[in-house]
């Protein structure tokens, strides 16, 4: 049988090691530990494989192991392997290279006493729950690895990281698609006169609300409202508000809100004015 033969120890849980000719990312507890080039690698230390699988990832990445610190490769790898577990699903590659350029620059600026700021956010912890979950845990493996503290702030910019190799888009897609969902909420609040608390539960809620809205409609899986006629009556000046508001979103989406998605928009915007 052929066996893993380590090429790189990048930390004490991952390796880079060779096999058959190719080449692969290895991660594993203590898989590195009191190890160098040159030894083999059992299959039943390693939890997870990364083959690097296109020939552009594969350039790239060993430019990122030639520019940045081997241990920030390592926590990268680890925080990868995390969220393949948590989420049982396999990221796309491209999250190996921008996610540890990514912390490698945000260690630099809090080094450098640089603020990081992240404007959305209350946005991003409310569009990406789970995603959100597993960039505070990989934000504390940062920290704890390399002795820094890097700000709650920097999760936010972790778990667009992860969002996008779970839905395999780009950083910026999910930016902008974040953008544009706080574009909407605020033009709402504007509506509505209501200044908006972002650490409030109305305010999770909308946005939550919004984002599995445009999801369904995306994917022609829109809910039947059988109040819809009954909304309208009772509630006709925030229908007509909603109305607004769903012209707001066809323009920025690209889609088509039903009359019936209207009516739960209807609701939710009776719930903002009645809690604030």
């Amino acid at each position: 049988m052929d066996s893993y033969i380590i090429k790189k120890v990048l930390n004490n849980n991952v390796v880079i090691a060779n096999k058959k000719g190719e080449e692969y990312v290895l991660v594993g507890k203590a898989i590195g530990f009191n190890t160098n080039k040159g030894k083999t690698i059992s299959e039943n230390q390693i939890e997870n494989i990364f083959i690097k699988q296109s020939k552009k990832n594969r350039d790239n990445f060993n430019k990122v192991l030639n520019k940045i610190n081997n241990h920030i490769v390592g926590i990268s790898e680890e925080i990868i392997s995390l969220c393949e577990k948590e989420l049982k699903v396999k990221l796309n590659e491209s999250i190996h290279i921008s996610l540890p350029d990514h912390i490698n620059f945000a260690i630099i600026r809090t080094k450098e006493g640089i603020k990081i700021e992240n404007p959305f956010y209350n946005e991003i912890q409310a569009l990406y729950p789970l995603e959100f979950k597993l960039a505070k845990k990989a934000l504390d493996m940062i920290n704890t690895a390399f002795k820094i503290n890097l700000p709650m702030d920097e999760a936010a910019f972790i778990c667009m990281h992860i969002h996008a190799a779970v839905g395999d888009q780009n950083v910026g897609d999910t930016l902008a698609y974040t953008k544009k969902i706080g574009e909407v909420i605020e033009f709402l609040y504007n509506l509505l006169d209501v200044e908006i608390d972002k650490s409030s539960l109305t305010y999770i809620r909308t946005i939550t609300h919004l984002n599995f809205m445009i999801d369904r409609v995306k994917n022609k899986k829109c809910i039947k409202n059988h109040l819809l006629d009954i909304i309208k009556k009772e509630y006709y000046n925030y229908y007509n508000i909603a109305i607004k508001v769903a012209i707001k979103i066809e323009n920025l989406f690209s889609i088509k809100i039903p009359e019936d998605e209207l009516g739960y928009i209807t609701l939710h915007i009776s719930r903002i004015k009645n809690y604030n």
